[in-house]
């Protein structure tokens, strides 16, 4: 992606409801630009052939509908192609399979907006993004951390927070700072204290400094 282009999107959903929810998010967001949406493998197949994207929002629920296979077959025909997979499957063994085949950018479909809208800039960015939900279920399976690749996880929301936190801004003036809710904010704090392991600002200011993000 080119810096300051939209990011071109195209949506793979069986659920028009899906779609729809999506299609909106995108056309009321400035940064993006709506590509086309298909429901079935036959028109997601034409609608990659025929029009330039940056990322894929593609569903994975069963093998009826986008399949592993299908989702492996243009990761591996589209190499440029960005993929963000958004699913209801909290199985970790059936996430550990869709992050086996490559891919590194995987929600929850009961997400927020800022958490969808986060990955797809991280995922247009060729970012690992995970939502803190997926990472909360890697963590209980003790899954490692080249798996869930914890770190890359962080998104640059994400990091605009750490960097308050590590001030001493508490959540509501966060809130205020970004113009985010206050339930945003906490949500945030939770994805980030679990997808880096820690509990506390004192651990989040060590992970802060160690990794560049405070100088």
């Amino acid at each position: 992606m080119k810096k300051h282009s939209s990011i071109k999107i195209i949506i793979a959903d069986t659920a028009f409801i899906i779609r729809k929810g999506l299609r909106t998010l995108v056309n009321e967001n400035k940064q993006f630009e709506y590509v086309a949406e298909v429901a079935d493998d036959k028109t997601l197949k034409t609608a990659l052939e025929k029009n330039k994207a940056d990322v894929l929002i593609v569903d994975h629920c069963c093998d009826d509908c986008f399949s592993l296979e299908t989702i492996s077959n243009i990761k591996n025909t589209n190499p440029d192609l960005n993929i963000l997979v958004i699913s209801h499957e909290k199985s970790a063994q059936e996430i550990k399979k869709i992050i086996n085949i490559g891919i590194k950018n995987y929600l929850l479909k009961d997400c927020d907006e800022e958490e969808i809208i986060d990955a797809i800039r991280a995922c247009a960015k060729g970012d690992k993004y995970f939502c803190g939900q997926i990472i909360d279920i890697l963590l209980e399976k003790e899954i490692s951390v080249n798996e869930h690749c914890i770190a890359g996880s962080i998104s640059a929301r994400e990091t605009d927070i750490i960097k308050l936190l590590v001030t001493g801004k508490r959540p509501k003036e966060i809130a205020a700072i970004l113009n985010l809710s206050y339930h945003t904010i906490v949500t945030h704090k939770r994805n980030i204290y679990s997808k880096l392991g820690i509990s506390n600002t004192v651990e989040l200011a060590q992970y802060a400094y160690r990794t560049g993000l405070m100088k």
